[in-house]
């Protein structure tokens, strides 16, 4: 389980990466506008990439588990302004269902790493003694 939420962490961090290119495409002319959020997202997915390799060498047990929980937060707030953003601009459904797929595959690899990191914390100590 373990190595499991080492490859979802990192998979949610490369997956973050290709979302900012893919965003970037479209926005040359105003990038200094817009340099806050990829500094967010850079730091993020670093932040994401680095606890998914410490989760695979089974090293910093309180770094894994906080980049699942940091991941988690993106994705919690990544819904919050989903849902503020139709809400005000009187667009389409709201609701869950009518959540873009990033923000579900996000959600779900984080609880799902957060899960399995905070369940094999035995397996961790053992390995530190």
């Amino acid at each position: 389980m373990r190595r499991a939420a080492g490859i979802i962490l990192i998979i949610l961090g490369i997956v973050g990466l290709i979302g900012l290119v893919m965003s970037l495409s479209g926005i040359y002319v105003e990038l200094l506008r817009y340099s806050y959020v990829i500094l967010w997202r850079i730091g993020s997915a670093a932040l994401l990439v680095i606890g998914g390799v410490f989760c695979l060498r089974r090293r910093y047990w309180r770094a894994c588990l906080a980049s699942a929980l940091f991941a988690l937060f993106i994705g919690i707030s990544s819904t919050i302004d989903y849902l503020r953003y139709i809400t005000t601009n009187r667009m389409g459904p709201v609701g869950p269902i009518s959540m873009t797929w990033g923000i579900w595959i996000l959600l779900l690899g984080a609880v799902i790493s957060a899960i399995f990191i905070s369940l094999t914390r035995k397996e961790w100590q053992k390995s530190l003694a």
